[in-house]
């Protein structure tokens, strides 16, 4: 039997579906939070991960509907709290980096490349695995939607969760 793998995260994942679950759709789900902030995946892990006692895989992507929302130490509290609860339910997690952002403003793309630089550094603490997108994605406009957020052809979404973790 197939390790259970669970995707969570906001709408910049919406329609990977198609990709991650064609192999297995039985032990495979996507589950697309459009607008999801950090806080979010705390209410909702028990019930992505159920029942109690399966070891699932869980791939992460959430963060860039926090950017410019509030304190960097929030956010890093937010994340670290959801490490935990996850920690508590699954022994295999991997975190996907924050894209860039094509049209947003430098300093919007400073906190992008700070947040994610402790993310990286906070996930190997933890043990966790990491997946960095920014060399992928940075200057490859064209890889996204007019709205700055979504990627536009699904085609590009193996970049996103297969690449290697760093």
């Amino acid at each position: 039997m197939n390790r259970k793998v669970v995707v969570v995260g906001d709408s910049v994942i919406r329609g990977v579906d198609s990709y991650v679950c064609t192999r297995d759709r039985g032990s495979r789900m996507v589950s697309c939070l459009p607008g999801a902030q950090v806080g979010d995946l705390l209410n909702r892990v028990d019930r992505l991960l159920a029942p109690p006692g399966v070891d699932p895989v869980v791939v992460v992507h959430v963060g860039t509907n926090d950017i410019g929302k509030g304190r960097k130490a929030v956010l890093q509290d937010k994340f670290i709290e959801v490490t935990d609860k996850l920690r508590s339910r699954t022994s295999m997690v991997v975190f996907s980096g924050i894209l860039p952002v094509p049209c947003a403003s430098q300093a919007k793309l400073a906190e992008i490349r700070g947040l994610n630089a402790w993310l990286k550094w906070w996930f190997r603490k933890e043990e966790f695995s990491v997946m960095g997108h920014w060399k992928t994605f940075w200057n490859r406009w064209d890889l996204f939607k007019p709205d700055g957020l979504h990627l536009k052809q699904l085609s590009h979404v193996p970049n996103l969760l297969t690449k290697t973790p760093e």
